[in-house]
């Protein structure tokens, strides 16, 4: 750290979270109208059923929770998996790399849809046994065997939905992504109202609507498609299992906890039916309703964290990682506090919400206020799981979801089952504080090594000391043994680049920054990211020639020499900045 930024003063660091603290904001709002929006989406289907119904309609959105674990697996594995690879290539400079990603994976987004939904449906009898469904052709087990069948069924549009949200967000169109979600996902809940109170399909009514708004929100997201400056194309690619490898092995170490999920979800069950019946697991099911409203804070903070970090680590640049986490913790435990005050107190009324009754109020309002108590620590593991995604630390994320969604989970299950039912319920609390006890001791003891060979200047536009940072930019150059050749080209490089942003694109009024970081790579590769608060502008679409007597084409000639004697350039608008990539 002391290295990347010794030639920054503190103030001119100060001045550099004019960069991370807009692109955090830029980004949360979307992502947090995402998460409420899904949460909603997942509580309707429970909220209006548990009306209809009552304990059978809960007790079987119970049942059918650990196929959304596995499906959660595979969807969102992928979607992650192709949107973190997506992302650190443009961070590269790299697009057609990322290009080439998406495509990958959205083919294998489509292929494994198709499995999932024509393996569930010839194994329903086999999967409706597994989940303790009952006895067959008995209600528990119609209205389970209802709702999985339209389930499967749907499955392409639920694996699209997920890819083409996480990738439209990375590709600096946020707000449709939020908008296809957000849409997506309130489709669902006014559609519950209507196919289940209105049309009185039940559990059908419940899958119908979710169906419906995943296809609602892909419809929304391929109208990113239309526009000009996205990135994110498709394009026919022969399959290279090297690059969907990677991708499953960066998402899938955060997916894969849902398979751990999975497993402890059917154990609970089991359980709760055993030592409660049905109101017990009812009162389950009321629980993870509400985390699914208390936690969307932090879904949408990991949404935030996660391109971010990815962003700022092709980039080398630590301290902007850091302010990001910073953001994000202090916005986690502030808001996570204020949501786990206000269940806890409405803890009755919630449960009554959602078609409880008697007895059933009591130990679900006493279930709930146990639940609030772990809404922080949960909030900490999710944020941090989502940071270390991005950093290419996946065991840790493995470690983190593993220990969180499975072995403390199950483990505290399986003890506290055999105490009284009430407590049993601090089963999430345990699970949630022993996950941050252990990963975080190693997580800090096994520092991830990347390149200390990293230079960063903030220029002031307004107090522009060109020299002065070429000066040190050569310096840097010459200390990690660069040829004269390379650090003429660099020092060059950085001189033409600036001098363009500075005399086409800034008005030379406020607080106006180019923030410049040099880097020499493990694989010998040197990159030169610049990135500035200007109005649109890329110094590479200049008007390029030879003819000295039109002023646009003279004054881009330092521009055309930089951009022969590049091995590749590439330039985004991102979060609201102008981004440019180099690699000399």
């Amino acid at each position: 750290m002391e290295r990347q930024f010794k030639a920054m003063s503190e103030t001119a660091i100060l001045k550099s979270h004019t960069f991370t603290d807009r692109m955090f904001r830029r980004l949360f709002l979307p992502t947090l109208f995402s998460a409420i929006g899904w949460a909603l989406g997942d509580i309707a289907d429970a909220l209006f059923v548990g009306i209809r119904l009552g304990k059978i309609g809960l007790a079987t959105m119970s049942l059918v929770a650990p196929v959304y674990m596995i499906y959660n697996v595979l969807d969102v594995g992928i979607a992650i998996g192709a949107s973190v690879k997506y992302t650190q290539a443009l961070g590269k400079g790299n697009a057609k790399k990322g290009v080439e990603i998406f495509s990958q994976m959205l083919i294998v987004a489509v292929v494994t849809s198709i499995l999932v939904g024509v393996i569930g449906m010839a194994g329903m009898p086999y999967i409706l046994r597994f989940l303790g469904a009952g006895t067959p052709h008995g209600e528990l087990w119609t209205y389970t065997k209802e709702y999985l069948q339209i389930m499967f069924l749907g499955a392409p549009f639920t694996f699209l939905y997920f890819l083409l949200y996480y990738c439209v967000r990375c590709d600096d169109n946020e707000r449709l992504a939020s908008a296809g979600y957000t849409i997506g996902f309130l489709t669902d809940v006014v559609a519950s109202a209507v196919f289940i109170m209105g049309f009185k399909l039940d559990v059908k009514g419940a899958i119908y609507a979710t169906v419906l708004g995943k296809a609602i929100g892909v419809c929304i997201f391929m109208f990113h498609f239309t526009r000009k400056w996205a990135i994110l194309r498709f394009r026919p690619v022969k399959p290279n299992f090297g690059i969907i490898l990677s991708a499953l092995k960066t998402g899938m170490s955060s997916s894969v906890g849902y398979v751990g999920q999975f497993v402890a979800l059917i154990v609970v069950n089991n359980l709760l039916l055993h030592i409660g019946g049905s109101n017990a697991l009812a009162i389950l099911n009321v629980v993870q309703d509400v985390s699914y409203v208390a936690l969307a804070i932090y879904t949408a903070l990991g949404d935030t964290v996660q391109p971010l970090s990815a962003t700022f680590f092709a980039e080398h640049n630590k301290a902007a990682i850091k302010r990001v986490m910073s953001f994000g913790i202090k916005i986690g435990v502030i808001s996570g506090g204020v949501i786990a005050i206000a269940f806890a107190v409405f803890a009755p009324s919630v449960c009554r919400l959602f078609g409880l009754s008697g007895e059933a109020i009591t130990t679900g309002a006493f279930a709930v206020r146990l639940f609030c108590l772990s809404i922080i620590p949960a909030g900490l593991n999710i944020t941090w799981s989502s940071c270390f995604q991005a950093i290419k630390r996946e065991k840790i994320v493995f470690l983190i979801n593993q220990l969180r969604t499975f072995v403390c989970f199950l483990g505290f299950a399986l003890v506290l089952s055999h105490l009284e039912l009430k407590w049993f319920w601090f089963t999430f609390l345990g699970a949630e504080i022993l996950t941050l006890v252990i990963w975080a001791p190693i997580a800090r003891f096994k520092k991830q090594k990347v390149s200390d060979k990293v230079f960063t200047y903030l220029l002031d536009v307004n107090n522009a000391d060109i020299s002065g940072m070429l000066n040190k930019t050569e310096a840097f150059c010459e200390e990690n043994n660069a040829s004269s050749k390379q650090a003429y080209f660099i020092t060059m490089c950085v001189e033409e680049v600036c001098q363009a942003i500075t005399e086409n694109a800034f008005n030379k009024d406020g607080d106006e920054y180019i923030q410049f970081t040099l880097c020499f790579e493990n694989d010998g590769s040197v990159m030169l990211h610049f990135r500035d608060n200007a109005v649109n502008f890329n110094p590479f679409a200049m008007k390029m020639g030879q003819d000295y007597d039109d002023p646009e084409q003279l004054a881009s000639l330092g521009i055309q020499m930089v951009k022969s004697k590049s091995k590749q350039f590439f330039y985004r608008r991102y979060s609201g900045f102008n981004t440019l990539t180099i690699e000399v």
